[in-house]
């Protein structure tokens, strides 16, 4: 009795997994999606979350597969010069800022709409604010964009320049460029737009919390990429207002690009060929140590025309570990104390079928359970059905504010953080311990009177 008394301890002492997170549902339904945010897709074991379960009252796993989008056909970028036309002010219009703007023409642009570049005339100074909406019959528009700014400007002896716009796979007749309140039409010479066959939806982007450096020197900082986490777009958090730098980026790719989740494996080729595509540039080699990425400008700017702060960066670098964030002249050009980022990436989701009794949860870090495909999951399913609209939320645990990071000019290259597995192998060898204690009083001889 004492034995199995142990016995039932000890396998207490060891966890099943290494998370977990319960499902909120809405509705009653037979399948749930879930989006799974990325803090669950860092803290997964396994490259193919392979390791995720969905899990109800009972602790039994329930059925569950991974949506993965078609798989598109190799596509090839084309670009389009596009007519423009001026348009006609609003009645209620009283002032030149409040002009109509722009309608562009994209009726022989076929495809999915990838960029919008956009040219002025020489010599043309200034920052233009307008909403980027998309029309096909000229009276209903929708907004993509409505914060976007075109940027034409000379600071401290350099140029600033911001004339192109992510269309994230559009598909519309046209565009329209509305002027924002108080800002005037921009003056433009030409527009083109960058566009691809193929027809594939983008699911809307997921955002990282903040993110600082693990280590800084005087000429660089290291950022760690969370685990299968696609590095897909990239936004600045400068310190300090009225900073501008010219700023390499190079990364440090996981070997063999394994980490790719089932899900994105498929998007990031076809990313792939489209990042060739649009830099003109040949792969780049796994096998060094730093593999260059680009070069951009990081800007937080405080000017009469108003407040400016860098894009964000579309980089579909795929599957990456680290990050350097190299200035030309060194740190300091970003002031005193080193830039956070976030990253932006799709994330990925999977269907349950809920199998009672609910509630159901969400498990990572244990042993392997391989999904089933979607055809498996929903058997009276075509190809083209769409997918559950009832979903279930992923209720996390909010993580703890983030230290603040020493002064770039004094950082001196930091130790790694100590691993995740050697701290639960500490707090497991802490417990292991307090049972063996117990083990032994509840082992040895009684003592008799």
């Amino acid at each position: 009795m004492r034995r199995e008394l142990i016995a039932a301890v000890l396998a207490c002492a060891l966890p099943a997994w290494a998370g977990e997170a319960p499902l909120a549902v809405q509705g009653q339904a037979a399948y749930y999606g879930v989006t799974l945010p990325l803090a669950v897709l860092a803290q997964s074991r396994q490259a193919d979350l392979g390791d995720i379960r969905v899990l109800n009252a009972r602790g039994e796993p329930v059925p569950h597969a991974w949506v993965e989008g078609p798989a598109p056909a190799v596509a090839e970028a084309q670009q389009h010069s596009v007519p423009f036309f001026q348009a006609p002010a609003a009645a209620s219009a009283t002032t030149a800022s409040q002009q109509g703007g722009w309608i562009l023409d994209l009726r022989k642009v076929t495809g999915a709409m990838l960029e919008l570049r956009l040219s002025v005339a020489p010599g043309t100074h200034g920052v233009y604010g307008f909403a980027i909406e998309a029309s096909d019959d000229l009276q209903r528009w929708r907004v993509l964009d409505g914060a976007a700014q075109l940027l034409s400007l000379q600071h401290q002896g350099q140029r600033l320049e911001h004339t192109s716009f992510d269309l994230a796979g559009v598909h519309a007749r046209y565009l329209q460029l509305r002027p924002q309140a108080g800002s005037p039409v921009p003056p433009l010479n030409g527009a083109q737009v960058r566009s691809v066959t193929h027809d594939q939806p983008v699911p809307p982007l997921q955002w990282s919390e903040p993110i600082g450096p693990t280590q800084c020197t005087a000429q660089f900082c290291d950022y760690a990429v969370p685990r299968h986490l696609p590095l897909e777009r990239l936004e600045w958090q400068l310190s300090a207002a009225n900073t501008l730098a010219p700023v390499d980026l190079l990364v440090q790719y996981e070997r063999g690009d394994a980490t790719s989740t089932p899900q994105h494996s498929r998007r990031h080729r076809l990313r792939d060929q489209l990042r060739g595509v649009r830099h003109k540039d040949a792969p780049v080699d796994p096998a060094n140590t730093w593999s260059p990425l680009l070069r951009t400008t990081a800007y937080w700017l405080r000017l009469p025309e108003g407040e400016l702060r860098s894009p964000a960066l579309r980089l579909d670098a795929g599957a990456v570990t680290q990050l350097r964030v190299q200035p030309v002249g060194g740190m300091v050009q970003l002031g005193s104390q080193p830039p956070t980022i976030r990253i932006g990436a799709q994330a990925a989701r999977l269907v349950f079928l809920a199998r009672e009794p609910a509630p159901y949860r969400l498990t990572w870090g244990g042993e392997a359970a391989p999904a089933t495909s979607l055809a498996q999951l929903m058997p009276t399913r075509k190809a083209h059905d769409p997918l559950p609209v009832d979903t279930a939320t992923v209720v996390m645990t909010p993580a703890p504010a983030a230290a603040p990071v020493a002064p770039a000019a004094s950082v001196a290259p930091a130790a790694p953080a100590p691993s995740r597995k050697l701290w639960l192998w500490g707090v497991l060898l802490a417990a292991l311990s307090v049972m063996g204690v117990m083990a032994w009083q509840l082992l040895r001889p009684a003592k008799t009177g």
